[in-house]
């Protein structure tokens, strides 16, 4: 068989690049600048890094942005075609678990807080119900859903980017925990039941929402675990990068637990470190030992702290 040539490897490279479908260009000017000028009313002080980037594998963004805090922000400027939409919103979403480290280079390291779980703001400029109730579904997964809304007066027209929150998340309320727990097979009951507790047991203010397959924990507004249920399993994750982590026992949650503890910490950190007034004033009592910052590879708790909130 004869050698292939380079030229025909490239040729073949160009026609399957020139088959793929692509997003328009992205052109600031009319509504697309608007949504665009709408985004620091939705996330303030949202700082635009780059545009228009394509990822290998057919991820893509019209926008990557930051936020004052360092929260980085994938934007899609949802298209026509509302099953594409969904699945370039998919793709995003496996892009900011999987290669966050990826997209922290690109966007700069000093820039971006790979503690704070990446977010996906979807923009609908149509007034598609089922496609808002179809993203509204990926909320837990960090995807935030915004639609352009005009307004007409003696003054003008004026477009405006809102929030579009599906009535029926809205209305889920607490009873999401409820539907999961019904969901679940006998077997796994003790489980669920011991994970509800020892989550509980972390911190009184954490906050528990979801469905009958997806339960996630919060604090603050901050993920910290993500538990799904997968057929008669059940699988975990822990913010910000969602590894998946098997949960069949409770030597598996144990681990959870363990894990869960150090991106409370972190959480609680970052928490306090926005409060205002929250650091030394000039007119307040200084601390009496300077804070030691906390090396990547030591450990947040000790064994002993551990094993205390495991208890």
């Amino acid at each position: 068989m004869a050698a292939r040539g380079k030229k025909d490897d490239e040729a073949e490279r160009g026609a399957e690049e020139a088959s793929r479908p692509r997003a328009k260009p992205l052109e600031e000017s009319g509504s697309t600048a608007a949504w665009i000028a709408g985004l620091d009313e939705i996330v303030p002080g949202l700082e635009i890094v780059d545009r228009e980037l394509h990822f290998e594998g057919g991820a893509r963004a019209d926008l990557v942005a930051v936020d004052p805090s360092g929260r980085l922000f994938l934007v899609l400027h949802a298209s026509e075609d509302a099953d594409r939409t969904v699945l370039e919103t998919l793709d995003a979403v496996a892009l900011v678990r999987g290669q966050l480290e990826l997209l922290v280079r690109h966007c700069g390291e000093g820039r971006v807080n790979p503690e704070r779980a990446p977010r996906v703001l979807v923009v609908c400029a149509g007034q598609d119900a089922r496609l808002v109730e179809r993203l509204g579904a990926l909320g837990e997964a960090g995807v935030l859903v915004l639609g352009l809304r005009a307004v007409k007066s003696a003054a003008g027209e004026h477009t405006y980017l809102v929030r579009l929150d599906p009535a029926a998340r809205a209305a889920a309320g607490p009873g999401g925990v409820e539907a999961f727990l019904r969901a679940l097979p006998p077997r796994l009951e003790p489980l669920a039941a011991a994970l509800f507790d020892r989550m509980q047991r972390l911190d009184e203010e954490l906050a528990c929402s979801g469905d009958a397959t997806t339960i996630v924990w919060r604090l603050s507004g901050e993920v910290l675990v993500k538990v799904e249920r997968i057929g008669e399993l059940l699988q975990a994750s822990v913010a910000p990068r969602h590894e998946p982590l098997p949960l069949a026992d409770l030597v598996d949650l144990d681990g959870l637990v363990e894990r869960a503890l150090g991106r409370l910490v972190r959480v609680l950190g970052l928490t306090r470190a926005e409060q205002p007034g929250g650091g030394p004033t000039s007119g307040g009592p200084k601390p009496s030992k300077p804070m030691l910052a906390m090396k990547p590879d030591e450990p947040l708790l000790t064994p002993e702290e551990i094993r205390a909130f495991q208890e």
